[in-house]
């Protein structure tokens, strides 16, 4: 690059595209190459600054340079906070770097909660952070603490909405669903949401389907609704439609259904491509104890 301008100079332009694939993907170094020799030629809208928040490896280092050199250009927009709180490599440190260096034009969104929720490995730093600078700030509604539950990266982001801003926080069955879907961390997410919340926590069809489908934590999902709430666990057909489907734990999940009776759970099982055979065994040795399979 040092080599191009040296000998192109001026006849080397500098349009927002190529300004915003540098921000994506090249290091602070090009970028102070080209804001050293062509200074305010370089465009800095809100894409360039978007790509600079949310550059995973130098996240941090473009926003500092950018603000440093071009700092009244530099528009902190709802989309700008967004590519920051989503960053998965950086995301705490820019964000933190844009609340020190321009607190009051930070917009805090529910878009922006939600992101920050949903980063399954900086989002606990992020949402942190976004608490203590700028708690009644936070939007706290359905959708973000849905991104919560279903956040792959652990529990640790639904812990901390329910410590520190526990009387905003609605236990809804979207919010519910979100939890038992959860392939990595559902036990996890549904066990804190029990111990908090007790009977507050929705148990209905389309929760103990998402469980009885998750085919991530075999299970265990399942298993802790049952334990826990086993009189408000309603096993219907669609239920055991979705634990017959279970491509790769449904031999697991129907075994801790098979206490009931239910028409359309054979052809169900007969569809599932990785355990089907698994699940339609289980259904014919069990079928001593049922009438209708």
């Amino acid at each position: 690059m040092s080599l191009l301008l040296d000998q192109r100079g001026d006849d080397v332009p500098i349009t927002e595209g190529a300004v915003v694939q540098i921000a994506k993907s090249i290091d602070k170094d090009v970028k102070r190459l080209l804001l050293d020799r062509n200074g305010n030629d370089v465009p800095v809208t809100e894409e360039v600054v978007k790509a600079a928040a949310g550059n995973i490896r130098h996240g941090e280092e473009l926003m500092r340079l950018l603000l440093d050199r071009r700092g009244n250009d530099v528009l902190i927009t709802g989309e700008v906070v967004k590519a920051a709180a989503g960053n998965t490599g950086h995301g705490e440190e820019v964000v933190r770097l844009l609340l020190d260096r321009r607190v009051d034009d930070v917009p805090i969104t529910e878009e922006v909660a939600k992101v920050a929720a949903a980063n399954y490995s900086r989002g606990e730093e992020v949402i942190r952070l976004l608490l203590d600078r700028r708690r009644d700030d936070v939007p706290i509604t359905e959708e973000v603490v849905m991104a919560a539950a279903g956040n792959e990266g652990g529990g640790e982001i639904m812990r901390l909405l329910l410590v520190q801003r526990g009387e905003d926080v609605l236990i809804t069955e979207e919010v519910v669903k979100a939890a038992a879907g959860n392939r990595k961390h559902g036990e996890e997410v549904i066990r804190l949401l029990l111990d908090r919340r007790g009977e507050d926590v929705p148990i209905i069809e389309e929760v103990v389907k998402a469980a009885a489908g998750n085919s991530g934590r075999r299970e265990e999902v399942i298993r802790l609704l049952l334990n826990r709430r086993g009189g408000d666990v309603p096993v219907t057909e669609e239920v055991v439609k979705a634990a017959a489907g279970n491509e790769w734990y449904g031999k697991g999940v129907m075994t801790l259904l098979l206490d009931q009776r239910w028409d359309g759970v054979v052809e169900a099982a007969a569809g599932n491509r990785r355990s089907g055979q698994e699940v339609m065994a289980l259904l014919l040795d069990r079928r001593g104890s049922y009438d209708d399979i």
